[in-house]
C-alpha cells in the first residue's frame, strides 16, 4: 500500500495550498481576473494530464525533501515567487492542515472523501473549461485506483500517511482557538464525534456464545457524546461527501495574529534537485518559456516585521531554477511523458506589476 500513498499525499497538499492562496487573494482585495491568473496557472500544472498519470502509479513516497522541492516549484509555476521564509509558513500549515484530516477520519473511506472535498474546492475555482476538465481527469484516475479498495487496504493507507507525518508538531492558532491542538503540537482527540453510516454508538457489549447466538447484553457509559451518521459519502464526481474534512477551514475563520510557529528545519539533499529539475521542466512546456517579463511580474510582501511595518517585497515571477552540476538526472519516465507534450499558452499583454498581498499567511499563524 505504501506504493499507493504518493498521489493522496500530493492532492490533499495541493488543494490546502490552493485554499491559502485563494483565501488571501481575496482577502487583500487583489482584482479578480489577476487573482484567477494565478490559481489557474498553478492549478493547471498541478493537475496536468500526463503529470498525474505517472504520479498514479505505483511508486515509492518522496522523501519529505523531495516533496517539498515539488511544492516549491508548484508555487512559483505561476507569476509568483515566495521567499524561503513565506514558502516554509506556507508549506507547514498545508501538511498540518491535512494531517489533522487524516488523523480526525472516523473510517477508511474518509481518505478518499478528504480528497475529494479538495478537488471539488479546486474545480469551483477553476475558471476555463479546460482547466474543469483536468479537475475530472483526476477525479476518474482517484476513483479508478482507490474506488475499489476495502477498508484495510484504505487503513494502511492512512496508517502510511500518518507516519509521514509523524513527530511534525507545529503549533496552529486556527487549530488552538478551537481546542483542536494542545500547546505542545499534538491533537486533540474528542469524545464527541460522529459515528460512520453502518457502525453503532459506543456503549453495548455483546457476548457470544459457541454457537453464535448472543448470551447477554451489557451496557456502560461510553464517555462520549456521539451521533450517527444517516448518509454515506458519495463517491460520484458531484455528489455529497456528507464530510467537512478537506473543505476549507480559512473561508470562515476570523483574523489570528502569528503566534510564532514552531517549524523544523528542511535540509537540501541531492534527491531535492531531481524533483526540482521535473517541475522545471514541467513549467518550461507549459508556461512556453523560463522567465517572464517586466509587464507579468507580481509581487507579494507576505509578512509583516515584529512593529507591524512590511517587509521588503519579493519580485515574483516563474523563472525555472536552473539546475546545477550536482543534479541527478530527472526521472525518466516523467521526461519522456513532457518531452511529448505540445501545449500553446497565451499570456495577458498587461499585467500590473504592483499587486501586494500582504500579510498572506500571518492569519493563520
Amino acid at each position: 500500500m505504501a506504493r499507493y500513498t504518493l498521489p493522496l499525499l500530493f492532492l490533499n497538499l495541493s488543494g490546502e495550498m490552493v485554499y491559502i492562496l485563494d483565501q488571501r487573494l481575496r482577502a487583500q482585495q487583489v482584482p479578480a481576473d489577476k487573482a484567477n491568473k494565478v490559481l489557474n496557472d498553478i492549478i493547471g500544472i498541478m493537475l496536468n494530464q500526463r503529470f498525474l498519470e505517472e504520479l498514479f502509479k505505483p511508486q515509492e513516497v518522496y522523501n519529505k525533501d523531495a516533496l517539498r522541492s515539488v511544492f516549491d516549484d508548484l508555487a512559483h509555476a505561476s507569476i509568483m515567487r515566495l521567499n524561503e521564509e513565506s514558502m516554509n509558513k506556507l508549506y507547514d500549515l498545508m501538511r498540518m492542515v491535512f494531517k489533522y484530516q487524516v488523523f480526525a477520519a472516523t473510517q477508511p473511506k474518509d481518505l478518499l472523501l478528504v480528497t475529494l472535498n479538495h478537488l471539488d474546492a479546486i474545480r469551483n475555482l477553476v475558471t476555463s473549461n479546460a482547466l474543469q476538465k483536468q479537475v475530472d481527469s483526476a477525479y476518474f484516475l482517484l476513483v479508478k485506483t482507490y474506488g475499489q479498495m476495502g477498508s484495510g487496504e484504505l487503513q494502511r493507507l492512512r496508517y502510511h500517511i500518518l507516519n509521514f507525518f509523524q513527530d511534525m508538531r507545529i503549533r496552529v492558532s486556527i487549530f488552538l482557538r478551537q481546542k483542536l491542538q494542545n500547546n505542545c503540537g499534538s491533537f486533540v482527540i474528542s469524545s464527541n464525534c460522529n459515528i460512520p453510516h453502518g457502525n453503532e454508538v459506543p456503549g453495548s457489549i455483546r457476548i457470544y456464545g459457541s454457537d453464535g447466538c448472543i448470551l447477554d447484553l451489557l451496557n456502560f457509559v461510553s464517555g462520549g457524546e456521539f451521533t450517527q451518521t444517516t448518509d454515506v459519502g458519495s463517491m460520484e464526481l458531484r455528489g455529497t461527501r456528507h464530510t467537512l474534512l478537506g473543505t476549507n477551514i480559512y473561508s470562515t475563520t476570523a483574523r489570528v495574529e502569528n503566534d510564532g510557529w514552531d517549524r523544523t528545519a528542511v535540509s537540501d539533499t541531492e534527491e531535492r534537485y531531481k524533483y526540482r529539475q521535473e517541475l522545471n521542466l514541467l513549467v518550461k512546456q507549459l508556461l512556453g518559456s523560463e522567465t517572464l517579463s517586466s509587464q507579468d511580474v507580481i509581487k507579494l510582501d507576505l509578512f509583516y516585521d515584529q512593529d507591524g511595518t512590511p517587509r521588503d517585497q519579493q519580485t515574483l515571477n516563474a523563472q525555472a531554477i536552473s539546475p546545477t552540476e550536482t543534479e541527478p538526472d530527472h526521472h525518466e519516465s516523467l521526461h519522456k511523458v513532457l518531452t511529448e507534450m505540445t501545449i500553446s499558452t497565451a499570456r495577458d499583454d498587461q499585467l500590473s506589476a504592483n499587486i501586494n498581498v500582504v500579510d498572506l499567511l500571518d492569519k493563520f499563524l
